[in-house]
C-alpha cells in the first residue's frame, strides 16, 4: 500500500470487533515505525499508555462517558506529552551517542545542547507555550501512530481525554506526562464507511498571502 492507498484508506472507526485482541507484538512494529516522527530538536516528547487489559479499558470507558467505541476496541491508547523532554539530560541522552558516533562533532554537540537550554528556558517561563509544545509534537507523533496502525492492518479514532484528574490517578499517571489525546484501536466492523465531507483544497489553502 503506497502513501496515497494508506491516507485514502485510514478512517476514524466508530465500531470495532468486540473479541478481537492485538498483542504487545503488534503494538512493537506499529511504535517501531511510529517512533521516525518529527519533534522539535529531535527531543522526542510524547508518551504512550497503552490499555489492552479490559477490566481497565472499562475503567476508560466508564471515565469517558461510556463511548461505544471504547468498549469493543483492543485497546485504548493514552497519547502523553513529556515535560521533561526539554530537561538537559534528555538531550544529552539523545545527542550524546551521535557525538559517541562521530555524528557530530564535540563543537557542534555544544552549540546544539546550548541552543535546547535556551529554547527549554524559554518554555519553562511561558507555560502556555511548553503546553502547546507538548500537544504539536505528540499530535504529529499520533498521526503517524494512526498512519502506522493502518500500514499493519489496524483501524483508530482519535479522540478527546476526558476527566484528566481521574484518569491519572486510575494509572499512575506521573505529572510530568500531559494526557493530550486518546486513540481507540482494533479491527473496524464498517469496511466500506464512507468518508466524511472534506473542504476543496481552494477554501483552506492560501499562496503566498491571506
Amino acid at each position: 500500500m503506497n502513501l496515497e492507498q494508506l491516507a485514502l484508506s485510514r478512517h476514524s472507526a466508530v465500531n470495532f470487533v468486540k473479541d478481537f485482541k492485538m498483542t504487545e507484538a503488534d503494538f512493537k512494529q506499529i511504535f517501531d515505525l511510529t517512533k521516525t516522527a518529527p519533534s522539535a530538536y529531535n527531543l522526542q516528547f510524547a508518551n504512550y499508555l497503552v490499555i489492552m487489559d479490559e477490566e481497565k479499558k472499562d475503567r476508560v470507558f466508564e471515565l469517558s462517558y461510556k463511548q461505544y467505541k471504547i468498549h469493543t476496541a483492543s485497546a485504548v491508547v493514552i497519547v502523553l506529552g513529556d515535560r521533561n523532554s526539554i530537561e538537559q539530560e534528555n538531550a544529552e541522552k539523545i545527542y550524546g551517542p551521535m557525538k559517541m558516533l562521530q555524528m557530530m562533532d564535540e563543537v557542534d554537540y555544544n552549540q546544539t545542547l546550548e541552543l535546547i537550554k535556551g529554547y527549554a528556558d524559554g518554555l519553562k517561563a511561558a507555560p502556555h507555550q511548553l503546553q502547546l509544545e507538548l500537544t504539536r509534537n505528540a499530535g504529529i507523533h499520533a498521526m503517524l501512530f494512526m498512519l502506522s496502525a493502518k500500514h499493519y492492518g489496524f483501524d483508530t479514532c482519535p479522540m478527546h481525554v476526558h476527566n484528566v484528574d481521574a484518569l491519572r490517578e486510575e494509572f499512575h499517571i506521573p505529572a510530568h506526562l500531559e494526557p493530550v489525546m486518546m486513540i481507540t484501536i482494533g479491527k473496524s466492523v464498517d469496511k466500506e464507511r464512507p468518508r466524511g465531507y472534506r473542504k476543496p483544497v481552494g477554501e483552506f489553502v492560501q499562496f503566498n498571502s491571506y
